[in-house]
């Protein structure tokens, strides 16, 4: 087992950070000290105090000022101090025997696909167009009475000056040059602080490469996470509104739920929200483990930790009372008055195992991502049948020596083992006008007369009586 702390937005206060981790390593037996640090979200800021040496090695990504400088001088991460490393821009590393897999930066939204924003009207068209509305509902009713002081009116909406609207849009040379610079910020990593597709694609490629991520580092939040949640006991239902509120909206990415769902790490931290969260596990839909018994796939959960700020503020969150516009007086308030009100974790120790497969979880929800299923037509489509008619004689040669049977006596035996687990029709049952059953046997026998016609049964009443 590996002991390992995460931490939250340190903003450059590595001194406090120092200072905690020395009070929790001398209350712990050396034995159970941690190994390592992992620090999420802003780190550096304007001013750093680097002169103190941490107890603990300290790994950190970032999305603060210095994030850049940091990934230009050291892409594939280094030590900017004593036992303190910068992990890099993105990649997957071991640390402490657990498989890492980190990205640092910001979303970009102009580099990613996102949907059209609606049309925004100029400012101040509402007043023009009401006003020439009434002016022309006021003609109208004044030549019904024929005055002629209101005949002349203001003009209708439809002479309404184009002038009062900004000119049309961009040109055509204005689109081809936006859309040339978008190719080319596209085709780098990193721009002043912002990771791009790029980066995203070769992130998920090196963790489909990795067989398995034990820890996912990232700033900001996957966007959906709150999602296939299920209702909130009173206790978190509090810290839950103000993730939701304040820091699911602002700090997500749909990038960062992209490597969520390529990862299926056992832990995601992420920071930037200033608040202290544990979300409901959700389960995976590819890594477990197999049970032998049943031959099935028995998959594990991922537990995401957000986590606070080390100075107790919420870097990365424009936070505002609410019905409140967002201005920094306002947001400054509302950070002291948050403090206040109930200070946010920013450390929290783990224990790992980088032996075992993901474990499973009681109050595991589905995965926020999962795909939806297909429709049933689609489902109820024979499935594809492989053609070898244009296979020559020595390609049957081969495929009969690496399989050790021929090409259609597969399709043959295919074919009887689909008809044979077929379900079976149950044929209607044919009753012979001629044929007289076991129970109408029995019957005759007893002395039932049911069988005869009715006046043979009126003729044996008779004799009867």
């Amino acid at each position: 087992m590996v002991r390992i702390l995460l931490c939250g937005d340190v903003r450059g206060d590595v001194p406090k950070l120092c200072k905690a981790l020395e009070a929790l390593q001398q209350k712990l037996p050396e034995d159970q000290r941690f190994a390592a640090v992992f620090c999420v979200g802003e780190f550096s800021s304007e001013e750093m105090d680097l002169e103190t040496t941490p107890c603990v090695p300290v790994h950190f990504i970032d999305c603060g000022p210095a994030c850049q400088d940091l990934i230009d001088e050291s892409p594939q991460g280094d030590e900017v101090a004593p036992s303190v490393h910068f992990l890099g821009h993105y990649g997957v590393t071991t640390v402490a025997g657990l498989k890492v897999a980190y990205l640092s930066g910001r979303l970009n939204a102009e580099l990613f696909d996102e949907p059209e924003e609606d049309f925004e009207a100029p400012e101040g068209w509402r007043d023009v167009f009401d006003r020439s509305v009434t002016e022309e509902v006021k003609s109208k009713y004044a030549a019904q009475e024929a005055d002629p002081e209101l005949l002349v009116a203001a003009p209708s909406a439809s002479e309404v000056s184009r002038s009062s609207f900004p000119a049309s849009g961009p040109s055509w040379e204005e689109i081809k040059a936006k859309e040339k610079k978008k190719e080319e910020m596209r085709s780098q990593l990193f721009i002043d602080g912002c990771y791009t597709p790029m980066t995203i694609e070769r992130l998920c490629e090196e963790i489909n490469d990795s067989q398995g991520i034990d820890l996912l580092l990232t700033s900001e939040w996957p966007k959906g996470i709150m999602t296939t949640l299920k209702e909130a006991w009173p206790e978190e239902a509090e810290t839950r509104k103000l993730a939701k509120r304040r820091a699911a909206r602002q700090c997500s990415s749909a990038a960062v739920a992209e490597l969520a769902v390529a990862a299926e790490a056992k832990y995601h931290a992420v920071g930037l929200g200033g608040v202290f969260w544990r979300r409901a596990p959700w389960r995976h839909e590819r890594r477990g483990e197999v049970e032998a018994a049943t031959g099935l796939l028995k998959c594990g959960v991922c537990r995401m930790i957000t986590l606070g700020a080390v100075d107790g503020s919420r870097p990365g969150v424009k936070a505002t009372p609410e019905g409140e516009k967002y201005s920094p007086e306002a947001a400054s308030r509302f950070q002291e008055e948050a403090a206040a009100k109930k200070p946010q974790k920013w450390i929290h120790g783990l224990e790992l195992d980088p032996k075992a497969m993901p474990g499973t979880a009681e109050d595991a929800t589905p995965n926020p991502w999962a795909k939806k299923p297909e429709t049933a037509q689609a489902e109820d489509l024979p499935p594809e049948r492989p053609d070898f008619s244009g296979m020559d004689r020595e390609e049957r040669r081969r495929w009969m020596k690496r399989f050790g049977i021929k090409p259609h006596e597969m399709l043959s035996a295919s074919d009887k083992l689909q008809k044979d687990n077929a379900p079976k029709e149950k044929k209607e049952k044919r009753q012979s006008l001629y044929h007289v059953s076991e129970k109408e046997k029995k019957r005759r026998k007893t002395g039932g007369d049911g069988h005869l016609p009715f006046h043979a049964r009126e003729r044996m009443q008779a004799g009867r009586g």
